[in-house]
This record gives structure tokens, sequence and C-alpha cells, in this order.
């Protein structure tokens, strides 16, 4: 993913510990001020603290910047991350219209016919979590298998409920952690009808069985300044 350009917002720290100060050297020189008395004082001393400083609005306006980051960079940090702890392999990040695409190996998220996560792929879906803020429309989670059937005695009678079960483990994870809308999130099962590799190989089956999730912007065209094709596999966006 491309590299942009963000502007840091790191001088409004300084500009708010100036005005901070000259606050604080006003006010010094207010109470040294001949002839003020007591009440006088005490007005105009409720007055700041009966309403917001300037102080505060700033360090609002820096925790508003900051969670309005550039989604480019957050998914560029997620990718960091994964190549840091070498998931790389087990965790995919590509560019999809309007927004990001992540499939996770089934290596990495569940043990032979269990939708209960491992404890990797709980550390991976944090860092994703990280990712989420207002500016996603939707998210939506699909869940995979391979064309072997399950066995006798399994919780899921089909693979279409397995790759259910684990799309919303998934998705209930995610959501746990973060501050939207639950219905901002949808989970849904091709169960084996959606291979991306051929199921007569081992290789081949242990790629179909993978859980993508698509996060979709709001804002399109602030994520991504190019258009780029859909993919066959790509569901239809939530209406």
């Amino acid at each position: 993913m491309g590299k942009s350009e963000g502007n840091s917002e790191t001088w409004l720290v300084t500009y708010s510990d100036l005005v901070t100060l000259l606050l604080v050297f006003f006010v010094l020189l207010y109470t040294l001020t001949p002839g003020v008395d007591q009440s006088t004082f005490d007005n105009f001393i409720s007055y700041f603290q009966n309403s917001m400083s300037i102080l505060n609005q700033s360090a609002i306006t820096s925790q508003e910047l900051s969670s309005q980051a550039d989604p480019i960079e957050k998914w560029e940090a997620m990718e960091a991350f994964l190549k840091e702890h070498g998931l790389s392999s087990e965790v995919e990040i590509e560019k999809i219209p309007g927004g990001v695409k992540v499939t996770l190996s089934d290596s990495l998220t569940f043990e032979s016919g269990s939708s209960r996560l491992l404890p990797a792929a709980q550390v991976v879906l944090e860092e994703v979590a990280k990712v989420f803020d207002d500016a996603i429309r939707e998210t939506e989670v699909l869940g995979h298998t391979d064309n072997v059937p399950i066995g006798q005695g399994s919780y899921y009678p089909t693979n279409w409920h397995l790759g259910a079960a684990r799309a919303v483990s998934v998705v209930q994870f995610i959501q746990q952690r973060v501050v939207l809308d639950p219905q901002r999130f949808k989970a849904s099962s091709f169960g084996e009808y959606k291979p991306i590799a051929t199921n007569l190989s081992v290789q081949g089956r242990r790629q179909n069985r993978r859980v993508e999730i698509f996060v979709r912007y709001s804002t399109p065209r602030v994520f991504f300044n190019e258009t780029v094709p859909a993919r066959k596999h790509e569901p239809e966006s939530i209406n």
C-alpha cells in the first residue's frame, strides 16, 4: 500500500502549553493588582472553572484529529506489525474499491472443525480493531471452508454452518472492541462454494479455508485516489 503524506498536529501541544502559560501569567498579574477584593477574585476564577478552557479545547481537538488519522497510514502500520511478528504469510491486506480486504488464513484463526479463535488470531484482530473508526461505513466478514464433509458427531452439521460460525466469531471479537454501531457489521458464510484454489490438494484446501474481512469507508475518494478493479470473489455491498 502506498505511503501518503499527512500533516503533523504536534504543533498543537506547543500551542496549548503557550496558551496555558499566558493564562497563568495573566491570572497572576490580576491577583497582584491592588484593590482586587476576594469576591471579585472568586468571580474571576469561577469563569474559568465553569467554562471549557482553551487548553481543554486544544486537547480535544488533538484527540479528534488523531482519531481521524489517514486510513492508509493506519493500514500500513498494521502491515508493519504483521511483518515485525512474522505474520505476513498468514494475513493478507489488499485494497478494494472503497476500502480494504483482510484475509486470515485457516492455520492462524481456528483449529479443524472449530469456530473458537486461536490466541494468534486474537492478537492480530486486536491490531485490526485499532484501525477502526467512525469513517468506516460497513464491515462484512465472510467464512470459507474446503469441500471436506463435516465429520459425524461434529457440532456443526455442514460447512455452511462452520463458515458462518467462524465469521460470527471474528465479527464479535472486533465489534466488542470498537465504538461503532453493531448495524455496521455483517457476518455470512460461503461454506465450500467460493474456493480460490483446487480442493484436490492439501495446499489448495488450506488456501480455501479462510476468513475474509471487507472494510468499506464512507468516503472512498479520501481513502484511495485510484480506482481498483473489483475481484470476482468480492461480495456485493451491504444495503
